[in-house]
């Protein structure tokens, strides 16, 4: 695992690279909007229950709401999943974002004043209450549903659940289980527990009927994938994670410089292993540094179909 120094440090060797002779061309640095990309994945399940053929799932994590990521950013990437007449949406943790120095606010690198001048213990609530308030009130026909990440568990985690058990915007999953019923056809959705800092189990240990049910898994952090793929029993078809950003800095050649995974087959985008889909966001929001680099943030739309 690479530390936050060790990214910083590694992002300003990049930034070196970058600035010794690579042309603007060569380079995607992200605008002061916010921009993301839609990505629109097609998830081919065998055994899929006929009921989900065209089941549309969005997907967005590592919001990192703070200094850096303005509320209107999310806001932005839940309307465009709102205008694909989503299903479910699936929230990948990672909600918050607290700037301990002040080095960026003094360098005027700073998206939202709402916080930026509120000290940490001030600005843990007011975060968590924000994204609150942000999903109070939208409607997708299964609901939403999130999962953790380190950083919430990092940031006055008790006052998290709180703040999200209070509201009923959307529903936190801490290795819990839910089905969305078709008739007698199910589709199972496990949210896991933190890999890094929280106490991860396995989904429950129901036998999955081809044609009748189906499962998805949600985990933050991607590198909860291999430890349960060494558990054969443990069936499930697709998982969704984040927590990498994509490595955010992308470098010609060398590719990502820091990828917060050790396995790297989960860096970004889809991995197949055997029948089971495996996908990891870049996330819409940013951390370590205020930018990406040839890396675009992301909201994800899945569609399953039958294989």
């Amino acid at each position: 695992m690479i530390s936050r120094r060790a990214f910083l440090q590694s992002a300003l060797v990049g930034g070196s690279i970058v600035a010794a002779g690579l042309t603007r061309r060569d380079l995607q640095l992200d605008g002061p909007t916010g921009d993301f990309r839609l990505e629109d994945v097609t998830v081919a399940i065998a055994g899929l229950p006929p009921a989900f053929h065209g089941y549309r799932i969005g997907f967005l994590t590592d919001l990192h709401l703070g200094v850096w990521v303005p509320e209107e950013w999310i806001v932005r990437g839940i309307d465009e999943l709102s205008k694909r007449q989503v299903d479910l949406l699936i929230l990948g943790g990672d909600y918050i974002l607290v700037n301990e120095l002040n080095l960026w606010q003094q360098l005027g690198i700073v998206r939202s004043e709402k916080f930026s001048a509120m000290s940490k213990p001030e600005a843990i609530p007011a975060i968590y209450s924000t994204i609150a308030d942000i999903f109070d009130g939208r409607q997708f026909s299964d609901g939403i549903y999130g999962v953790v990440g380190n950083h919430d568990h990092w940031n006055a985690f008790p006052i998290f659940q709180t703040i999200m058990r209070e509201r009923r915007g959307f529903s936190i999953l801490i290795n819990e289980e839910i089905q969305i019923r078709r008739g007698e056809q199910r589709l199972h959705v496990f949210g896991v527990d933190d890999y890094l800092t929280g106490l991860p189990a396995l989904p429950p240990s129901i036998p999955l009927t081809p044609g009748l049910s189906a499962r998805i898994i949600v985990s933050h952090n991607p590198d909860y994938i291999p430890a349960l793929l060494q558990h054969p029993s443990c069936s499930f078809n697709f998982a969704m994670c984040g927590h990498t950003h994509g490595g955010q800095i992308v470098l010609p050649i060398l590719g990502p410089i820091a990828a917060q995974v050790a396995d790297r087959r989960f860096v970004s985008g889809t991995r197949m292993i055997g029948e089971r889909h495996i996908y990891t966001s870049r996330g819409l929001g940013v951390v370590g540094l205020p930018f990406r680099l040839n890396c675009p943030a992301e909201a994800t739309l899945f569609t399953l179909v039958q294989a």
